[in-house]
C-alpha cells in the first residue's frame, strides 16, 4: 500500500467492531478504553468510560506497533509482535496486533493500575481471537 493510502473499513465491520469492544468494557477488568485502529492509525471503533482522544491513542498505537514489529524482526524473535505492554504509575496500555488477513488492525486498551494484567490480557486476546473469526 503506497503512503496515501488508506484502508477503508466497512460499515459493517465498525458496527462489528464496536459490539466486540462493547463486550470488552463490561468484563470489569478496568478498562478505561479500548480503540480499534487501522494499521495506519485511523480509528475503525472507539468505547470508553470517559473522556478520550481516540485520534491521538490511535496514531500512538499505530507507531509502537510498527516499532514493536521492527523490534522483533531486528531481534531474531519472529515476523511479527502479538502484544505490547507499556506500565505506567497509573496504569497499563497494553496494544495488540489483530492479524486478520481481510482488515489488519490494532487493539489499543487504556487500564487503570488496579486492573489485574492477566485477566487484561485474557480479554484482549479474547477480542482479537472474536475478531479474526468473525473476518477470517
Amino acid at each position: 500500500m503506497s503512503e496515501n493510502q488508506q484502508v477503508v473499513i466497512p460499515k459493517v465491520v465498525q458496527m462489528i467492531s464496536a459490539k466486540i469492544l462493547n463486550q470488552l468494557m463490561q468484563t470489569d477488568c478496568g478498562i478505561e478504553s479500548a480503540i480499534l485502529t487501522t494499521e495506519d492509525g485511523f480509528e475503525v471503533a472507539v468505547e470508553s468510560v470517559g473522556e478520550v482522544d481516540s485520534s491521538k491513542l490511535a496514531a500512538m498505537a499505530s507507531s509502537m506497533s510498527a516499532i514493536s514489529n521492527m523490534s522483533v524482526s531486528e531481534s531474531n524473535l519472529g515476523t511479527h509482535y502479538q502484544s505490547l505492554i507499556i506500565e505506567s504509575d497509573r496504569g497499563y496500555i497494553v496494544i495488540m496486533d489483530v492479524a486478520c488477513d481481510k482488515f489488519p488492525m490494532i487493539l489499543n486498551i487504556v487500564a487503570s493500575k488496579n486492573t489485574v494484567l492477566g485477566q487484561l490480557l485474557y480479554h484482549a486476546r479474547g477480542v482479537v481471537d472474536a475478531f479474526n473469526k468473525k473476518f477470517s
